[in-house]
């Protein structure tokens, strides 16, 4: 793959990662009813720049042990990105028939733990291949780190 292909690939990566963090999951909340997030899209240009940059970087450097952290970082400046967003904005839904009106609010926690989850799994997922990948003679990742351990 030629140099410039991989820079492309890189920066459509970190855009990815941008929308999904930054974009797509604060916008399910306010779907929900989180009406202090924000309703319309907004784009941070900075901040889609240091994503973009990040993953041009993380592209440049693939086979490296460099792209790895490069990747998590990416992972977690999103997550906390995204936890700055939709922090103690609680989800509000609203019932009213007749003269009577009924407010539920749902913390959002429950789908913060989700993403926070799923974000460090990937990255978990990510060191158990590079361990993988620099432990040719151990045959699984997993008990390499159990042995380490014990």
């Amino acid at each position: 793959m030629s140099r410039k292909r991989e820079i492309v690939i890189g920066g459509l990566i970190g855009l990815i990662y941008y929308f999904i963090y930054i974009v797509i999951i604060p916008q399910i909340h306010r779907l929900l009813g989180a009406n202090s997030v924000r309703s319309d899209i907004h784009v941070d240009i900075p901040l889609a720049g240091f994503f973009l940059s990040l993953g041009m970087l993380a592209s440049i450097t693939k086979g490296t042990i460099f792209s790895f952290i490069i990747n998590a970082l990416i992972k977690i400046l999103g997550l906390i990105a995204y936890l700055y967003i939709v922090h103690g904005r609680p989800i509000i839904m609203e019932a009213s028939a007749t003269s009577y009106t009924m407010t539920i609010a749902i913390s959002p926690e429950p789908i913060i733990y989700v993403v926070s989850i799923w974000t460090l799994a990937t990255i978990l997922i990510d060191i158990l291949a590079i361990v993988e990948r620099l432990r040719p003679s151990v045959p699984r990742a997993i008990e390499y780190i159990r042995e380490t351990l014990e």
